[in-house]
């Protein structure tokens, strides 16, 4: 956990170089030029941006939407909170289930029910930070952390609590389950098929992992990852109703992480070794297309895309010598067509350029492309 620590902060320290500091407030914005945070898709056609735009001598918090794959985007609502993890009603993550209904959050909570033109603030129960969410067409799932922004984790007296609702419903409605004291967790969902993860870093115990396949009825699953080297679950990423791919973390030390990922046909309950990735990068995402190659966006001191098209070899798509400047919310909407967030508009205390990313090759090559948003 010591050393977990003092690698994190080297790794803010080493931003702090690459990256210039700003802040983000509400306000009205100017349109100039727009910086990208996060990103959600509910088809290869519909897709949204959260991020921020210059806004007088500060910034302010703006959504746009593109309803033609990313070639044109549009301005929709600003929400009056800030780009960042360190204030309680901060944002920094943006989920969409379907056309209309999305929330934007992290730490804080916001949705919106007319597809992102308007916003309103929502709280789970006892206003505590959400950590992770994941919805689509049929269900959403948000998981509240232990504590607030301002608690430290050692003084946390009870656990992290996952919460369930209907698109459009506007109420959340606790899932019992019993869950460990952490601030940190992965959600995942697909069709009625969802996973939770709560990673145990440094703590030499098996992560809390559990799945449901009908959206009632939750179960714990297996965990591949070794405790015992202290390897914890660091991301998920559903394939289909059965496949699912894991991610496994450790010995994390200057600029590098072991990190192993597994495939599962059976919901988690069997796991195969999918192979061991190159060491550079420790904050990782795992991400799969609709045919099962997988991908995982990773930095530290630099930035760098792996790439699995089946077996257990690892190829690196983009090794950038960035200062790491990192990556967020790496996806794909086809077999062919992937995003990444390069730079976030905000990202572990420094604020970045928030570019976005594409692949137009099943993610073996990526290009910046052009995000000019309209009125």
């Amino acid at each position: 956990m010591h050393r977990s620590r003092t690698l994190a902060a080297a790794v803010v320290a080493l931003l702090a170089l690459a990256l210039a500091a700003g802040t983000a407030s509400a306000g009205r914005s100017t349109g100039l030029r727009f910086n990208a945070q996060s990103q959600s898709w509910v088809s290869p056609q519909h897709g949204w941006l959260l991020g921020s735009v210059a806004c007088g001598s500060t910034t302010c918090t703006q959504v746009l939407r593109t309803t033609d794959g990313g070639t044109t985007w549009k301005t929709l609502g600003g929400l009056a909170a800030p780009l960042t993890n360190e204030d309680a009603n901060g944002l920094t993550e943006l989920r969409f289930a379907d056309d209309l209904h999305g929330w934007a959050y992290g730490p804080g909570l916001w949705s919106t029910n007319d597809g992102g033109s308007t916003w309103q603030p929502q709280t789970l129960a006892g206003g505590l930070p959400v950590a992770a969410l994941a919805a689509n067409a049929e269900v959403a799932y948000a998981v509240a952390s232990a504590c607030d922004v301002s608690t430290p984790l050692d003084a946390c007296r009870h656990g992290m609590t996952l919460w369930r609702t209907t698109p459009g419903s506007g109420t959340w409605t606790q899932v019992s389950l019993r869950l460990p004291i952490q601030n940190a967790g992965t959600v995942a969902v697909s069709g009625s098929v969802a996973y939770l993860a709560i990673p145990t870093p440094g703590a030499k115990a098996a992560d809390a992992f559990f799945a449901t396949t009908d959206g009632l009825t939750w179960s714990t699953r297996p965990d591949p990852c070794l405790a015992v080297d202290g390897e914890y679950m660091s991301s998920v990423a559903p394939v289909s109703a059965t496949q699912v791919a894991l991610l496994c973390q450790a010995d994390i030390g200057f600029g590098y992480a072991h990190k192993v990922v597994f495939r599962s046909n059976d919901t988690a309950r069997t796991t195969a070794n999918a192979g061991t990735l190159p060491q550079y990068g420790i904050v990782s995402q795992l991400t799969a297309t609709p045919n099962g190659t997988l991908l995982v966006a990773s930095f530290s001191i630099g930035s760098w895309i792996y790439r699995n098209a089946g077996g257990q070899t690892w190829t690196t798509s983009e090794d950038l010598g960035d200062g790491g400047i990192g990556w967020n919310d790496i996806l794909f909407t086809t077999d062919q067509v992937g995003y990444v967030i390069h730079g976030p508009a905000f990202c572990c205390g420094m604020h970045g350029p928030g570019e976005l990313w594409k692949s137009i090759d099943g993610g073996s090559t990526w290009r910046q492309v052009n995000v000019a948003p309209q009125p």
